[in-house]
């Protein structure tokens, strides 16, 4: 599968994104001048899912440092201008009752930083490798996975040794239930691989 790079458009079905190069284009009515006059608020930009009832989870902020699976990764040379890596997925995993936001720190708008892979569930809460997708994310966009979406750790790509993100979660933090929350898929050898262009998409 050739992964295309991330819009707001192209996720919508698997969540929302912060892509600030497309909002700050679309401005409208819906900005508001915020901080004596010195920025734009734009409101509601991704949304935030906590669907575990009657269960009382705390909002979680936490860092997730990630690095390169190099391991996992091919590069296939198609000529002196271009070259593709492949990467191949090994596990899918899923929040059934919260959603996950993704924030990287210190990324460019001008760096393809990482890549990710979202998938539904099917009618049984399998992933639906049909409706398997991936993304290029550049450095200044955040992904909010919706809850119950599949999808794979995070991908850094480029020249990278590691990328830091933010992650905001609902959890349950009393030590009763610490696995409720997040369901795991492993997948073969090969089973998953992703392909995408090692040039920066302008």
């Amino acid at each position: 599968m050739l992964a295309e790079l991330l819009t707001i458009e192209g996720f919508c079905r698997f969540g929302s994104i912060v892509s600030p190069d497309e909002e700050i284009s679309k401005l409208d009515s819906s900005a508001k001048n915020a901080n004596q006059g010195t920025a734009f608020k734009l409101l509601k930009i991704s949304q935030l899912q906590n669907s575990f009832g009657q269960l009382v989870p705390t909002p979680s902020v936490n860092i997730f440092r990630c690095f390169p699976q190099i391991h996992l990764q091919k590069k296939i040379v198609e000529n002196s201008d271009n070259e593709t890596i492949t990467h191949e997925v090994r596990v899918l995993e899923k929040h059934p009752f919260s959603s996950q936001t993704f924030i990287p720190m210190g990324g460019s708008a001008n760096e393809i930083a990482y890549l990710i892979v979202v998938a539904n569930s099917d009618l049984s809460g399998e992933p639906d490798l049909t409706t398997l997708k991936a993304f290029i994310c550049r450095g200044n966009q955040a992904v909010t996975y919706g809850a119950g979406v599949w999808h794979a750790p995070m991908i850094v790509v480029g020249t990278r040794s590691f990328m830091d993100f933010t992650v905001v979660i609902y959890e349950l933090l009393d030590g009763n239930h610490p696995e409720k929350d997040c369901v795991e898929r492993l997948y073969k050898n090969q089973e998953v691989v992703i392909e995408m262009s090692t040039i920066n998409p302008v």
